[in-house]
């Protein structure tokens, strides 16, 4: 009998995941992707605490299936750049048309057939989402390079500069280009080096037209973390979005890097989201439909992301590392591992009864 993989495993994860929250089912499209990706024996050690793949909730899309491949065992990234603007290509052009094809293929174009330089770590990664009509967006995360500045497009290039000269710290590490039905746009995110006092926000807020989001998005990251005002450096990445209603900032907290993340995070999360009841219920349904049959939880919280548009204040975005994934994945010479003890960030609440393209 032959030995599962990962990417077996991943797919039957979305498939039903897909099932209970009522979306269309992304194996038809992803397959080949998450097979060229993660197609290694699921019991095979993996050094480190790879992060596999990764599935999201965000509150402006709750109904929605969203997922990101992260690591690939085995690939070089060379070969990640290829295989994930291959599987952009594919689905925005089959999904979405020639119009958006034509679009991504201008935008991808600093990078096909570039070779990653030297210092590359991962290269790129492809993201995806899914609602019941069936794929919604999807997004291509390239690592950043010393050309990358120059090829971001001129609205993105000058938020870029005001990010780098307000506020201290930032070292850029990804751009990421989006599709969605009707759209599209480009992003940078920074690493963020040194301690993050949230107040020191303010300023890039403010010149980024969004001053009066500050406060909302430093209550909500602060709460949902425990009442932390500062992160530590390396623990946070900071992503600019020029979107028809202004820039959208976000920001995004590694748990993994964070020393003591708050034990009761997804209550803290619940307890931010209380006076919108529709969004704290499609937590709740989102949280059901990722939790597999006789596992007692869905999973652990990798990321925390808080962020902000003029016109929307403060919302939250959670990244799962499925426990499915997680009980074969660290170097352990015994195929039969016991499931991982809960972390800090463990979830603790599992049995819960036609726009223009953008230039």
């Amino acid at each position: 009998m032959p030995r599962p993989s990962i990417a077996s495993v991943a797919k039957e994860l979305l498939f039903h995941a897909s099932k209970r929250l009522g979306t269309a089912d992304p194996r038809p499209l992803v397959s080949d992707y998450l097979e060229e990706s993660l197609g290694v024996p699921f019991d095979e050690p993996l050094p480190g605490k790879p992060r596999l793949l990764e599935t999201s909730f965000s509150e402006t899309s709750p109904e929605n299936l969203a997922f990101m491949v992260g690591d690939a065992p085995r690939l070089t990234p060379a070969d990640r750049i290829e295989s994930s603007t291959h599987a952009m290509a594919n689905l925005v052009g089959s999904r979405f048309g020639s119009e958006a094809r034509h679009w991504l293929d201008s935008r991808t174009e600093a990078f096909r057939g570039t070779a990653p330089s030297r210092s590359s770590t991962w290269g790129a990664s492809f993201s995806s989402a899914f609602d019941r009509n069936g794929a919604t967006e999807a997004a291509v995360h390239y690592e950043w390079g010393p050309l990358l500045m120059d090829s971001l497009p001129a609205p993105l290039y000058r938020i870029a500069r005001t990010a780098l000269e307000t506020l201290p710290g930032l070292r850029p590490a990804i751009s990421s280009i989006r599709c969605g039905r009707t759209s599209g746009s480009q992003q940078i995110s920074f690493e963020i080096e040194r301690p993050l006092p949230l107040s020191s926000l303010q300023v890039l807020m403010d010149r980024l037209g969004l001053a009066h989001q500050h406060a909302s998005l430093m209550s909500a990251c602060a709460f949902i973390l425990g009442a932390r005002f500062t992160l530590p450096a390396e623990t946070a990445m900071l992503t600019l979005r020029p979107t028809r209603a202004g820039v959208e900032l976000r920001l995004d907290v590694n748990l993994d890097a964070l020393p003591d993340p708050p034990a009761q995070l997804i209550a803290l999360t619940r307890l931010q989201m209380t006076e919108r009841p529709r969004s704290l219920q499609a937590l709740d349904r989102w949280m059901i439909a990722m939790t597999p049959d006789g596992y007692p939880g869905p999973g652990t919280v990798s990321v925390l992301s808080i962020w902000a548009r003029p016109d929307l204040p403060a919302r939250v975005a959670i990244y799962l590392n499925p426990a499915v994934l997680q009980k074969r994945t660290a170097s352990q010479p015994d195929s039969t591992i016991n499931p991982q003890p809960p972390t800090a960030n463990q979830v603790e609440e599992a049995s819960w009864s036609t726009a223009a393209w953008a230039p």
